[in-house]
């Protein structure tokens, strides 16, 4: 059923596809000053919680240049709760495709409610930053908002966006001569001449103040005295981005000998056997957040001190939050994907094979970061 609904929705974008090219053009217009636009619009809304939390640095350099604009952004509902109550952002819209399709067609109803509330939000400027690749979902919605001004791609490394044609500032952005570019500086590239790039590329999680309370009392608790905590996430959505499992549970043992330092894992919906296989090697104290909100497990991850991770959506998280990340990466590219800053370190295999990282490599990273924070020393010399 689910392949049926992803062949109708892309039958259906190509039909209306080439009827809007046929009559429909966005005239090129000349750019006023980005501050002139009272209401921006971003969309974003793919449904990878790392591609998310990279478009934080746009989102936070646009509120630095324009402190008295309404942005707006647009998610799906996966990336909903993670860019709630976000410090930069006025307004969190969702789009939901599922509300819009059903098994022989398109729900009208729904869609002509969701485009009158789209529209009677009045935006000005509507902005589609991309980077691996175009979305017509998300082009067309920038058109539907009536923002008269629409930033967005006409092509990514050569390849024409079919329907750029949306744009009324469409951008050629490439990086084939930069191929490492990191994907933060590639969501604010959409910008080009309109506006400042980014100065601090960090991601950003607003936490709520009972958030973070009610996180330091429930670590408190499960740490059972034990003055460091490490976090460990052992699954991935993509399979060749897995370190094998059994490897965390030596790097758990090893930390929590070595710093007297509970464990806790982390893990999605796909996860349940890498937690099984930690889990079965490890002593308490250790607990597990398994399928928890991501709000919860971002307050909690806040107050740990350390997070080992595959390169997936946790590893992004935790960035968010403040904590040092060790990631691990295979086959994808770190100096484009890992966390940027001076607390946070990656281990990339040098065949791309993400089993052929060596643990001792991991644990020598791992303990030079916690003894870099200034708080391991003291488990190392018997404190508690």
């Amino acid at each position: 059923m689910r392949s049926l609904v992803r062949s109708l929705e892309r039958w259906l974008k190509q039909i209306v596809l080439a009827v809007f090219r046929a009559i429909l053009r966005s005239p090129p217009a000349d750019f006023p000053p980005l501050c002139s636009f009272p209401r921006i619009l971003i969309i974003r809304q793919h449904n990878q919680l790392g591609d998310m939390l990279c478009v934080v640095p746009l989102l936070r350099s646009i509120r630095a240049a324009c402190p008295n604009v309404h942005l707006a952004l647009m998610t799906s509902p996966v990336n909903r709760d993670i860019m709630l109550h976000n410090r930069y952002v006025n307004q969190v819209l969702v789009f939901d495709k599922q509300d819009h399709l059903r098994h022989c067609g398109v729900r009208i109803g729904n869609s002509l409610r969701y485009l009158r509330q789209l529209r009677s939000e009045k935006f000005d400027l509507a902005i589609v930053p991309s980077t691996v690749s175009t979305s017509l979902t998300s082009d067309f919605l920038a058109y539907l908002s009536g923002a008269p001004v629409r930033i967005g791609a006409r092509s990514i490394d050569g390849t024409p966006n079919p329907s750029g044609f949306l744009f009324t500032h469409a951008r050629d952005l490439n990086w084939l001569d930069t191929p490492d570019r990191h994907q933060t500086l590639r969501n604010a590239d959409i910008m080009g001449p309109y506006a400042e790039h980014p100065e601090d590329l960090s991601h950003e999680i607003t936490l709520l103040e009972e958030e973070e309370k009610w996180a330091i009392e429930t670590l408190a608790t499960w740490k059972k005295g034990r003055r460091l905590a490490v976090a460990l996430h052992p699954g991935a959505g993509k399979p060749p981005n897995r370190w094998p499992a059994d490897r965390f549970a030596e790097l758990a043992g090893t930390l929590a000998d070595e710093f007297n330092a509970y464990i806790l894992i982390t893990a999605g919906p796909m996860d349940g056997e890498e937690v099984r296989v930690v889990g079965r090697s490890l002593r308490p104290p250790y607990n597990t957040l398994l399928n928890n909100r991501i709000r919860v497990v971002a307050s909690i991850l806040r107050y740990v001190d350390l997070v080992v991770s595959n390169d997936t959506g946790i590893m992004h998280v935790a960035a968010g939050v403040g904590t040092p990340v060790l990631s691990l990466f295979g086959p994808t590219e770190p100096r484009q994907w890992a966390p940027l800053g001076g607390i946070h370190r990656y281990i990339k295999s040098e065949t791309r094979d993400i089993s052929e990282i060596p643990v001792q490599d991991v644990i020598r990273v791992a303990r030079e970061m916690l003894l870099a924070s200034g708080r391991g020393s003291v488990q190392l010399d018997g404190g508690q």
